[in-house]
């Protein structure tokens, strides 16, 4: 699927229309035996949250090195991060019995969340906000984002109009709050889509 290179990881481009539903296209073709995996590591944890607007470049680049100073921890982040992924990809796209199974897991990394968070007062006309406690590890502060988008996702009601592409190599998830999305993206899968019958038309005239 389409991707780029950034800081010299490779991060899936955005379609989702929300971070936490780009969350889940992290990985593609989900019900395919070889799926493609990009969150591979905590710095490409790091960097995604980054791209995706969910944390600052200071906050990526001390993540990055908290990672690279830590593997094991990151490892452990990561599979975090994978776990909550799956979880809410199943609670978008299959709803029912999916979201009652994935929501023990957003529940305890929401959790988690509060437990990592403050709350600032507000300045003049800006609203109070949430913000990572002083004392939070660096290598958590993009999980934590993730996390954050996630709870802030589904609260509203656009977590009801998310839908999958039917391109069975891409299955990547977007929000479709008008119903007249089909692709995740007409320019990639829409035309290999158009490419496809237009091959599958040729071969039946020859």
């Amino acid at each position: 699927m389409a991707s780029e290179v950034v800081d010299g990881v490779v991060v899936p481009l955005r379609v989702g229309g929300h971070p936490a539903v780009d969350f889940c296209n992290t990985r593609t073709a989900w019900d395919l035996p070889s799926p493609k995996e990009y969150l591979l590591d905590g710095g490409v944890l790091a960097v995604w949250a980054r791209e995706v607007g969910l944390v600052d470049a200071p906050t990526a680049r001390a993540a990055r090195t908290a990672a690279a100073a830590a593997p094991r921890r990151a490892r452990h982040v990561v599979r975090r991060a994978v776990e909550l992924r799956s979880a809410l990809h199943g609670m978008l796209r299959d709803g029912g019995p999916a979201r009652a199974a994935g929501w023990p897991v957003v529940s305890r990394e929401a959790a988690f969340l509060a437990s990592s968070s403050t709350l600032l007062p507000g300045d003049g006309d800006a609203p109070a906000r949430w913000a990572p406690a002083v004392t939070t590890d660096p290598l958590l502060l993009p999980y934590l984002a993730v996390v954050r988008a996630t709870a802030e996702l589904l609260t509203t009601d656009l977590a009801n109009h998310v839908r999958a592409c039917p391109m069975p190599d891409c299955g990547w998830l977007f929000a479709d709050p008008t119903g007249r999305r089909r692709w995740c993206s007409m320019a990639w899968c829409g035309n290999r889509a158009k490419a496809r019958r237009y091959a599958a038309r040729s071969r039946d005239r020859a």
